[in-house]
């Protein structure tokens, strides 16, 4: 089965995202690794007072692991895929899915949290005015969404939940890493100017400028237009390869 087919004239954009939405929102897992989500940003932003995005990226991207892939090993994809008619369609419903599911329900706590108790601080501990709230807030909303969507197409790509797992774990994991070798590489020497555009395009420092949380920008790579077409440069080749492997791969 291959390429699209023509799809039934009462299967609309509409009704096979609700029903993609139904799917991701029904299923006991993605359930479970929202909760978690929710209970990692609300302890950051009561506790420590930040959204906790680094930490929630985690379990938002598993769940969108889950919607992504989790028809794959049953078998139920095919029966979608002759249902829905267009497989691209299916794709973009999956795809806007899995960001939506986790990072609402994220974003609408954080929204919460900032016009009621004010949790969000810099890192000198002084608290932010609401403006500037807000924008952290919408900043980790769409961070979180990234995650999820990068976990989905993951997951499309390899078809398998528990092999696109492991391997979101271990770019986790492997950007941490990176990350902390970075920062000890760039303390104050002779090689710190010529390695820090190299840590500056790592995944790790991308999403801390994403969220705001970096310092004024010092080079040309710290830029918010820069920052952002780097995050697309990280993520187009996970695009290509879920988009391929769903609309063009035989199951």
């Amino acid at each position: 089965m291959t390429g699209d087919r023509a799809a039934p004239s009462t299967v609309t954009w509409r009704r096979v995202l609700a029903g993609e939405l139904d799917k991701a929102v029904r299923t006991r897992s993605v359930q479970v690794l929202v909760v978690l989500e929710l209970c990692v940003v609300g302890f950051f932003s009561s506790y420590v007072g930040v959204p906790g995005v680094q930490a929630a990226c985690v379990p938002a991207g598993l769940a969108g692991i889950v919607i992504g892939g989790a028809e794959y090993a049953s078998g139920a994809i095919m029966p979608t895929v002759v249902a829905v008619g267009s497989r691209s369609r299916l794709f973009w419903a999956q795809l806007v899915c899995a960001a939506a599911v986790p990072a609402l329900p994220a974003l609408m706590l954080m929204l919460g949290l900032a016009l009621t108790t004010r949790p969000y601080m810099d890192y000198q501990s002084v608290p932010f005015d609401l403006a500037t709230s807000l924008e952290a807030v919408v900043r980790a909303g769409l961070v979180l969404a990234l995650a999820s969507a990068a976990g989905a197409l993951l997951s499309m790509g390899t078809r398998l939940v528990a092999t696109a797992s492991i391997i979101f774990a271990l770019a986790i994991g492997g950007a941490q890493v990176m990350s902390a070798v970075a920062v000890s590489l760039l303390m104050p020497g002779r090689g710190a100017a010529l390695l820090y555009p190299v840590y500056a395009v790592t995944p790790n420092a991308v999403l801390a400028r994403l969220q705001g949380v970096a310092n004024t920008p010092s080079i040309w790579l710290e830029e918010p237009a820069v920052t952002v077409l780097l995050a697309v440069a990280w993520c187009l080749p996970l695009f290509l390869w879920g988009y391929r492997s769903l609309t063009r791969k035989d199951f």
